[in-house]
């Protein structure tokens, strides 16, 4: 029984990308934020990570805070427009990637795109 909870545990472990920033305040203070998982698509997952970290680094540095991975203030967040006639869905995205119409970072930032709400604005 032991052994059957701790294989399960590793096989979520195996199947999770997560992330956090860390950021120093203008006092010198170390400060995490934007922590985020993602599950079960490797390949996809950290790229959709990425993509919220990298919002979020940038919102940091524009509050004058200095994002530790400087990296994250040069990704290029643009995402493809979606086919003519239509909107960004979680549904139409997924479709795409196993069509091979999108790539796999593509996907992964579509999908950062639509979980922080910027389908809405």
């Amino acid at each position: 029984m032991k052994f059957s909870s701790i294989a399960f545990s590793l096989l979520l472990l195996a199947g999770c990308t997560t992330g956090r920033l860390e950021y120093m305040t203008p006092e010198g203070e170390t400060k995490f934020a934007c922590e985020v998982e993602y599950t079960w698509e490797p390949s996809v997952d950290k790229y959709a990570v990425e993509y919220i970290l990298s919002y979020c680094a940038k919102q940091a540095a524009e509050k004058g805070n200095t994002v530790i991975r400087r990296e994250l203030l040069e990704l290029d967040l643009s995402i493809p427009k979606p086919p003519k006639g239509k909107q960004w869905s979680f549904e139409l995205a997924k479709s795409l990637h196993e069509q091979e119409k999108i790539t796999d970072k593509q996907y992964g930032y579509i999908v950062a795109h639509l979980d922080l709400g910027h389908d809405k604005s």
